[in-house]
């Protein structure tokens, strides 16, 4: 298992995920944008209106978290292709996307009920876009890994 690789392939799927839920807010007006809710409530500076935070210090421990898991995920992913339990090809991805969302749904839809400051999102629609963003964060860690 090269960790180098799989570092690459973590930021490849982590950026195509994260301009994914960019897009999603952009055409459906809900607050997708992953990075700015994990960076809100890791800094509990939801605003008075619940709105996310766009602060730098928000938008920065966002950033830093969401590619740190991206990586976790990566490297789980890369222990299971050298196990040989998975290859990284579309199998991968409909299973791992699969369990991936699952996982993902299941952590922020805890947190978002749970959180004293969470910010106003409609929870639905978010825990149904990260789902799918897992696909997306899936597809581009095995292009990544693949690639390289």
């Amino acid at each position: 298992m090269n960790v180098m690789h799989l570092f690459i392939a973590s930021l490849a799927g982590t950026s195509a995920m994260t301009l994914f839920m960019y897009l999603l807010s952009f055409i459906t007006g809900y607050r997708t944008q992953v990075i700015n809710v994990l960076g809100t409530l890791i800094t509990f500076q939801a605003g008075p209106d619940e709105e996310l935070s766009k602060s730098l210090l928000a938008v920065s421990v966002g950033t830093i978290t969401h590619y740190a898991i991206g990586f976790g995920f990566a490297l789980v992913y890369g222990w299971l292709w050298a196990e040989d339990v998975l290859q990284p090809d579309w199998w991968s991805i409909l299973i791992l996307g699969t369990l991936s969302g699952i996982l993902a749904v299941g952590f922020w839809g805890t947190v978002l009920t749970i959180h004293p400051r969470a910010p106003r999102v409609k929870r639905s629609a978010y825990l149904i876009a990260i789902f799918f963003a897992h696909y997306v964060f899936v597809w581009g860690v095995v292009s990544g890994f693949n690639f390289l």
